[in-house]
């Protein structure tokens, strides 16, 4: 395990993030994680946005359209 060093500010600010008595480290773990699923969740809406703009077609459009 490392140590780190941070500002009082920042500490208390961890404390007041705890669920009962969870461990700092725990606290931590838990409130990146939430971060990162966070960031995953705004890629997929952003891709699946994306996705809504383009034009979806069939697999039947595309064989008549490519005359197949």
């Amino acid at each position: 395990m490392r140590t780190i060093e941070v500002s009082d500010t920042v500490y208390q600010e961890i404390l007041s993030r705890r669920k009962g008595r969870e461990s700092i480290s725990k606290t931590l773990e838990r409130e990146l994680m939430q971060s990162e699923i966070e960031t995953d969740i705004k890629r997929l809406d952003a891709d699946i946005a994306r996705s809504k703009k383009t034009r979806n077609y069939s697999s039947a459009q595309v064989k008549k359209e490519l005359g197949l």
